[in-house]
């Protein structure tokens, strides 16, 4: 009998389902810590909101080169563990981070933070191709998707509490206990092995003309999203001066727009991703815009915030996908993909952000994040506008 309550967890874990959602719950964890507090550290350090928006330009591209070199190691490792150390890179820069007594030293912290955010992204989503089949792909996709608005549903109201005694706290109550967890997780998981593939996974990628398309559009919509993550408290706090504690569980009612959303791309067919992935671009691009631009009161801005979400949910799970389509059997270079410009994400989302925000404020802020949904609708219409005069000439041929 005492065998019994292993066994159950071990059978609970050998679906890919719970351990892929924890650790994109722990990933997004990570993520979304500075948010509601940036306004608190910007203050204890004495620097502008810009300037503590770019925590990430020192953490940002050394993630990128870690989704790159855990996307090869991938051929060497395997995703369970490629997991288990992401968390335990989670956790450490979690810990360090609360520590930090310098504004210079808390960016340092973030490096094995996003090295740990960028790791459990890439073997996360490598690991929804290796662990699941072709026809179960989209609801595993979906599930795995789940978990980054759950964090913010349950982490936004934790960080917002704790943060009101210190921000450093925020750090030690939900991205430590996340990473952990996840690591709980993995290490229930049974064994698996590496994938097989080529070590240069993501040039593999890029040369395939529809993939590369993809990747471009990846990583404009995913910098206009994380600079709205980035600069979404600080809407709250400064222009509508809400507390700490409220200003998270406003962002944690968006999250929870943004997770009935997921739930419901899950049932999406696989042939109508690249439709659904180009209309949600769209619509996030002028959603994302009015809710900077349309500040005439927070109940309004918290209702087109999360219309945003809803459509960025969506997007997110048609474009992965239609990512999974476009590779073939390059499942886990889409992984990479998915972790390098989600790094790159942050990094020119932070930048754009910062320097929208000096000239405009936060007008500035939704003319650069809804064009830049706009412009990831571009490469697709662009070949589409360049194929139509070969075609046409072919036609004419005899």
């Amino acid at each position: 009998m005492a065998s019994f309550p292993p066994r159950k967890a071990r059978d609970a874990f050998a679906s890919p389902s719970p351990v892929l959602f924890l650790a994109l719950f722990a990933s997004q964890a990570g993520v979304l810590v500075l948010s509601p507090i940036l306004s608190d550290v910007a203050d204890d350090f004495g620097v502008s909101i810009a300037t503590a928006g770019q925590l990430r330009i020192v953490a940002a591209p050394l993630a990128a080169v870690v989704a790159l070199a855990a996307g090869r190691a991938l051929v060497r490792f395997s995703p369970r563990a490629l997991l288990g150390v992401g968390s335990a890179l989670l956790a450490v820069g979690s810990v360090a981070s609360a520590a930090a007594p310098t504004f210079t030293l808390l960016a340092l912290a973030q490096v094995p933070m996003w090295a740990g955010i960028a790791t459990l992204l890439a073997a996360g989503v490598a690991a929804v191709a290796a662990w699941s089949e072709p026809e179960h792909r989209t609801r595993v996709v979906a599930h795995a998707l789940a978990g980054p608005p759950s964090a913010w549903i349950a982490g936004m109201p934790i960080i917002g509490l704790v943060a009101e005694v210190h921000w450093r706290l925020a750090f030690l109550a939900l991205p430590l206990p996340a990473a952990l967890l996840a690591g709980l997780a993995v290490a229930g998981r049974p064994r698996d092995v590496p994938l097989t593939g080529r070590g240069t996974s993501l040039g593999g990628l890029l040369r395939i003309p529809k993939a590369r398309r993809w990747a471009l559009g990846e990583l404009m919509a995913n910098t206009a999203w994380a600079g709205t993550l980035v600069y979404s408290g600080a809407l709250l706090t400064e222009h509508y001066g809400l507390s700490t504690a409220v200003t998270g569980f406003a962002l944690g009612a968006v999250a929870l727009a943004y997770l009935l959303a997921n739930r419901r791309a899950g049932r999406l067919a696989q042939d109508a991703a690249r439709w659904t992935m180009l209309a949600s671009s769209l619509g996030a691009s002028l959603a994302v815009a009015l809710t900077w631009g349309l500040t005439v009161g927070v109940a309004i801005t918290l209702v087109v915030f999360s219309l945003a979400a809803a459509l960025v949910a969506t997007r997110m799970v048609a474009a992965t996908v239609f990512g999974f389509t476009v590779a073939g059997e390059l499942g886990r270079e889409v992984g990479v993909a998915r972790a390098v410009s989600t790094q790159l994400g942050y990094l020119i989302g932070s930048l754009a952000g910062g320097g929208a925000y000096a000239l405009a404020g936060f007008d500035g802020l939704g003319v650069v994040f809804g064009g830049l949904f706009l412009a990831s609708t571009l490469p697709y219409v662009a070949v589409r506008v360049a194929r139509r005069p070969a075609v046409a000439t072919e036609g004419a041929r005899p």
